[in-house]
């Protein structure tokens, strides 16, 4: 962050507080040409401006505004805003924009439901165009909430009242959505902030757009080039498809082409409609089959970028055999992911599925982009990823959007050859009448696979020293007691393994059943923390369990083989190094 004084100044809003930005009052940041307006350069390489003053902090009125060019949408965007909304608690505000419309939010104590409760306005039909100049500015007087886009009415609500609600932990920032969980810096331009402890009326608003409409007139501008933000990888394979999906750095058409192995099928599916993230259901596949896949993507002045060419294999059947890595928790070290998802890909295995923690911070789009999608390359642009939500990932849209999965996404099942995955939200309650576990039985119940799955990201059972009481110390409740309600489930059903993460280390239990250590083929379930993936390690209870089998402080990954009725088990530390070995037979 950089911390700059304010500047005091007029505009037709007559601002208590005026922020300009150009070369002459800031000459050690990057401007845009003056052909396109200047402006101030935000964005993933320039740091947002926060400002440390208490008269920030309007209590009954306000007006806010900015001059603004957006080059990225984002879902949570922001220009300028003190707030904090994590979860249940919303206090403050903030003017920002999501995938195409400016936004303004705002919590006031009249509205105050306990912890605070925002109230988000949206542009409607005010679209921004993106690397264009906008004036934007929202505006409250105690009852309504009202914001403009270039001079024009947008939206209102009387939803809000009184004064201002703020948290004590809410940062002051330009350039920025920032609150104690997340960070979304702007990508675009400034020229101008504005805000007075006052509402402006609308001849006022108008009379300020006037004053500089001249830059609406101006070419758009971009310092991003056309390249990939998010390289090609797949999701949901089924025995006749496969989902692609890619993230480009600005917006774009794009085409697959995909063509069998013996050359004698080949698709084209187009995308005409122009975004950023892309997602194809690749469909009419041959089960078990290995296929390549191309990527042409062109952006909105012609320009084309085409990705090396990348096979797959589509989902095997119920008599094949096949391969699958369980990994977890990547949020963390990405040398140590992409050491540990190398090593993955040198088995070529025919699907990953992860335990959660794919990232640190959820919300945080470049944990995403910059952390756990490039480290996981190339093995997932060529090996289909099934992920579960862990608790790092906050339940954040981010997933939602790069996921592709079957429905509801954030719990799931799917096949794969004689096997059936169930994909456990941990997270979300697991206890007796709740919809998931419900869900769970149901799909348990269905299930006609030789070989069940449970993932999920909190552990059923774990040795681990502190994560559910100080083992030194005190008592433990040997795993999370909320996912704890799906054990007898587990083994109702006859599923073989479960597999989760959050605990940083490797365990495999004895097998399991009625909390006895009983034989596999007796109806034991094998728990296995597979939490290697790239989070600081963590360490054990000091004396064993009653469940305890084998432990390793490494990361790690865990191989497992299907031919038949049979189950080969590897678990593989970071360096390639076998360290543990199962197997039976049904």
């Amino acid at each position: 962050m950089i911390l700059i004084p304010l500047l005091l100044g007029a505009t037709a809003l007559q601002p208590l507080h005026t922020w300009e930005y150009n070369q002459d009052t800031h000459p050690d940041r990057l401007f845009a040409e003056a052909k396109y307006g200047g402006g101030l350069i935000c964005g993933d390489d320039h740091s947002a401006i926060e400002i440390e003053t208490d008269s920030l902090r309007p209590k009954e009125a306000f007006t806010i505004s900015a001059w603004v060019a957006i080059e990225e949408p984002l879902r949570w965007g922001g220009i300028i805003g003190c707030v904090q909304d994590n979860a249940e608690t919303e206090y403050g505000w903030v003017l920002g924009y999501n995938q195409s419309q400016f936004t303004f939010g705002l919590s006031t104590e009249g509205a105050d439901d306990g912890d605070g409760q925002i109230t988000y306005l949206d542009s409607g039909k005010a679209v921004y165009q993106h690397g264009k100049w906008h004036h934007v500015v929202a505006s409250y007087d105690g009852n309504t909430l009202a914001l403009y886009v270039d001079g024009i009415l947008c939206n209102s609500t009387d939803a809000q009242s009184g004064n201002i609600a703020y948290s004590e932990q809410s940062t002051f920032v330009i350039g920025a959505y920032k609150d104690d969980n997340e960070e979304q810096l702007l990508d675009g331009r400034l020229i101008e902030v504005g805000m007075s402890h006052n509402a402006s009326t609308a001849s006022e608003i108008q009379a300020a757009f006037e004053k500089k409409r001249r830059l609406t007139t101006l070419p758009s501008w971009t310092d991003t080039t056309l390249d990939w933000k998010v390289a090609p990888y797949l999701n949901w394979p089924t025995t006749t498809s496969m989902v692609v999906s890619f993230e480009t750095t600005v917006p774009t058409t794009a085409n697959v082409t995909v063509t069998s192995e013996d050359g004698k099928d080949t698709q084209h599916v187009l995308q005409t409609d122009t975004a950023n993230l892309h997602h194809f259901q690749l469909q009419n596949l041959q089960p078990n089959a290995k296929y390549f896949y191309a990527i042409t993507a062109t952006d909105t002045n012609g320009i084309a970028l085409k990705s090396e060419t990348l096979s797959f294999r589509t989902a095997p059947e119920e008599n094949d055999s096949f391969t699958f890595i369980a990994i977890g928790d990547t949020q963390s070290q990405a040398d140590v992911v992409k050491r540990v998802s190398d090593l993955a890909y040198m088995h070529r295995p025919n699907l990953v599925v992860h335990a959660g923690d794919l990232v640190s911070t959820g919300t945080v789009k470049s944990d995403w982009t910059k952390h756990f999608f490039p480290a996981m390359q190339p093995l997932i642009g060529r090996v289909p990823l099934m992920p579960v939500l862990g608790n790092h990932e906050q339940d954040a849209q981010h997933y939602y959007d790069y996921m592709v999965l079957p429905d509801p996404e954030m719990y799931y099942s799917f096949t794969f050859g004689n096997a059936e995955f169930f994909m456990i939200d941990g997270n979300r309650n697991l206890e007796e009448g709740s919809e998931q576990l419900a869900w769970l039985e149901s799909a348990l119940k269905k299930s006609s696979s030789l070989w069940k799955f449970a993932v999920l990201h909190q552990p059923p059972y774990t040795s681990d020293s502190n994560d559910y009481g100080d083992t030194h110390a005190t008592t433990s409740t040997r795993g999370d007691t909320n996912v704890q309600h799906i054990i007898e489930l587990l083994e109702q059903y006859n599923v073989d393994i479960c597999f989760s993460g959050h605990v940083h280390d490797y365990e495999r239990t004895f097998p399991i059943l009625d909390d006895h250590v009983v034989p596999v083929e007796d109806g034991g379930v094998v728990y296995v923390t597979t939490a290697g993936g790239g989070g600081h390690l963590e360490d054990f209870d000091p004396t064993n369990t009653w469940f305890g089998h084998k432990k390793a402080n490494y990361h790690h990954l865990v191989y497992i083989a299907i031919h038949g009725n049979h189950l080969e088990f590897q678990a593989i530390d970071e360096h390639g190094q076998l360290f543990d070995v199962a197997g039976w037979s049904k």
